[in-house]
C-alpha cells in the first residue's frame, strides 16, 4: 500500500489535531489505523489529515465504511468512499448492516442501533485486518451537542463529560478540539469533495433540533460562542470525573467481596457508610461491571438500588434493564446479570488450540472466541496501586515483557509463578484450586513472553512481571470478553 503526502501549508485544523495527538499520545510512529469514513465532511477531513501524515510517520491506514441499510443513496455513498480510498492508495472495507432489523430485535432507538452496528463493524474489521487503532471524526461541536442533549435527557454530572480523545486504548479522535467551521475551512482550502447526509437536517431528531434550532438561538440571543463554551465545560467535567473515579477505585476494590464477569458483590455495611455522591458512582461502576455499559440505566434506577441497600436481611431482587438484578443477601449487595446467575452460559463449543503473536503494543482480537487483548504502555507514576486493578486488567513491569509476545490458550504442562504463591505451579493445579470449569479454561487467554506465562488473563500475573519500586515503565494489559458468553472467574 502506498501513501501520499501533501506539501501544503497547515491550517487551524492541522494545528488543533497535532495538539490533541501530542497531548494524549493518540498516534505513534508506525501505527496501523483504521479510519471510519461515512463520506461526510468530518470523516473526509480526518482521512485526508491522517493520509497527509502517513508517509512521515510510517502509518498504515485503512478505510472502513458501513452501509446502515437505511437510505436509498447508500450504495452511491459506498462507491464515493471506495473511490476516495483508492485514490489515496488505501485499503477499503465496506459492509452493509440491517440496522432497522437490529432496532426491532434489541428495542433500541434507531440512533442507538446504528451506533451499536457501527462500533461492532469497526471492532471486527480492525481485529480481522490487523489495525491496532480506529480513528473517528468526532469534533468539538459534537461534544457541545452531546452535553446539551444529555442535560435535556436528565443526566447528572457523570453523563455530561466530554467525548474522550481516546477510549479503550483503541478509538482515537484527533479532531475533538476542532469545530465544524474548522473542518469546513480545511475542506475548502484543499477543494475536497464530501457527501451531505440529508438525515442530518431532519429536525424530528432531537440532536438535529439542538444543532439547527437551539444553538443558533443561544448564540444570537444569549451567548455568542456557546458551542465552544459547552465543549470546554464537557472537557473539564470529564477531567474531574476521571480524577474522582481514580480516588474511588481503591475504595470500591476494598469493599468488593467477589467479582466475576456478570456478577459483583459489595459489602453492604461498607457501602452504607459512603456519602451519597460516592454511593451513586459506585452503583454505576457496579452496574457497568456486570452489564458492560450503562445503557437504559437512569437516575431512578440508581436511587432504587441505594434505597435497596439500606434494607437489612434478605431483600430484592430489583430488576433493571439489561437483565441486571440487584439484591441483598447475607450482608452483601449483589449485582448480577440473569445469564450469569447459574451455571456458566457458554453459547458455543469452547475453542481448541489458538495462538497469536503481537509484535508490540496494540489490540488483538481472538477470532475463535471474540475476546480482545489490548496492550499499552503507561508511566509508572500513573499506576497508584497495581493490586487494585480490575480482574480483567493487569499491570506488568515493562522490562519483564519481551516482544514479540504470544497470546494463546492453555497447553498440557503449562506452568507459571502466580503472584503471591511463593513458587511455580502447574496451570492445571491453579485452575483446579480456583474451581474453574474445564470449558472455561479453554477460553482463557495466556500472555506469554520468551516462553514464560506472564498473565493468566482474568486471574493472576506471574511473580516475575509484578510492578515494584524498580519498575520504570508499566505495560497495561486488558481483556475484553465477547458479549456472547459469560464465564466464571475468581480472584484472590
Amino acid at each position: 500500500m502506498k501513501h501520499h503526502s501533501e506539501a501544503r501549508p497547515t491550517v487551524r485544523l492541522d494545528r488543533l489535531a497535532d495538539e490533541v495527538i501530542a497531548r494524549h499520545g493518540l498516534i505513534a510512529d508506525g501505527d496501523c489505523i483504521l479510519v471510519g469514513v461515512s463520506g461526510g465532511p468530518d470523516s473526509v477531513a480526518l482521512l485526508h489529515l491522517l493520509a497527509a501524515r502517513a508517509s512521515a510517520e510510517r502509518l498504515r491506514l485503512g478505510v472502513a465504511h458501513l452501509d446502515h441499510g437505511l437510505r436509498p443513496e447508500a450504495e452511491a455513498d459506498a462507491d464515493f468512499v471506495r473511490s476516495m480510498a483508492e485514490g489515496l492508495g488505501l485499503d477499503v472495507y465496506v459492509e452493509r448492516a440491517d440496522v432497522a432489523g437490529m432496532q426491532r430485535r434489541s428495542h433500541l432507538s434507531l440512533e442507538e442501533a446504528a451506533r451499536e452496528a457501527r462500533y461492532d463493524f469497526l471492532r471486527k474489521t480492525a481485529g480481522r485486518h490487523g489495525y491496532a487503532k480506529v480513528a473517528l471524526g468526532h469534533h468539538a461541536d459534537d461534544n457541545a451537542e452531546t452535553l446539551l442533549l444529555n442535560l435535556l435527557r436528565g443526566s447528572g454530572p457523570l453523563g455530561l463529560g466530554s467525548i474522550r480523545p481516546i477510549r479503550e486504548g483503541v478509538y482515537i479522535r484527533p479532531l475533538i478540539r476542532a469545530t465544524r467551521s474548522d473542518i469546513e475551512q480545511y475542506l475548502r482550502n484543499r477543494k475536497l469533495p464530501f457527501l451531505t447526509d440529508r438525515t442530518n437536517t431532519d429536525t424530528a431528531i432531537l440532536r438535529n433540533r439542538i444543532r439547527h434550532r437551539l444553538f443558533p438561538l443561544l448564540e444570537s440571543d444569549y451567548r455568542p460562542g456557546v458551542r465552544a463554551i459547552l465543549s470546554r465545560t464537557a472537557e473539564v467535567l470529564a477531567d474531574e470525573d476521571d480524577w474522582i473515579e481514580g480516588l474511588l477505585k481503591p475504595v470500591m476494590a476494598r469493599m468488593t467481596m467477589g467479582r466475576s464477569p456478570g456478577r459483583l458483590t459489595i459489602a453492604a455495611a461498607d457501602f452504607g457508610q459512603m456519602p451519597l455522591a460516592a454511593a451513586r458512582r459506585i452503583v454505576r461502576a457496579a452496574v457497568r461491571s456486570v452489564q458492560g455499559d450503562l445503557r437504559r440505566i437512569g437516575f431512578v434506577h440508581i436511587e432504587q438500588i441505594i434505597q435497596l441497600s439500606r434494607r437489612r436481611g434478605k431483600a430484592g431482587p430489583l430488576h433493571l434493564p439489561g437483565d441486571v438484578r440487584v439484591r441483598i443477601e447475607q450482608d452483601e449487595l449483589v449485582f448480577e446479570r440473569r445469564a450469569a446467575a447459574g451455571v456458566p452460559a457458554l453459547q458455543r463449543e469452547p475453542p481448541e488450540e489458538y495462538e497469536y503473536t503481537l509484535s508490540g503494543c496494540g489490540v488483538l482480537t481472538i477470532q475463535e472466541t471474540g475476546d480482545r487483548i489490548s496492550l499499552s504502555e503507561v508511566p509508572r507514576d500513573a499506576v497508584a496501586d497495581p493490586k487494585a486493578a480490575e480482574p480483567q486488567t493487569a499491570f506488568l513491569d515493562r522490562d519483564a515483557v519481551h516482544f514479540p509476545v504470544t497470546v494463546r490458550n492453555r497447553r498440557p504442562g503449562d506452568r507459571f509463578a502466580p503472584l503471591g504463591a511463593g513458587g511455580t505451579q502447574k496451570l492445571k493445579k491453579f485452575f483446579n484450586d480456583h474451581k474453574v470449569p474445564s470449558a472455561v479454561r479453554r477460553y482463557c487467554p495466556l500472555l506469554v513472553s520468551a516462553g514464560r506465562i506472564l498473565w493468566v488473563s482474568g486471574y493472576r500475573i506471574d511473580q516475575q512481571a509484578r510492578v515494584g519500586h524498580h519498575t520504570r515503565t508499566v505495560l497495561k494489559a486488558e481483556l475484553s470478553l465477547a458479549k456472547l458468553r459469560d464465564v466464571v472467574t475468581v480472584r484472590d
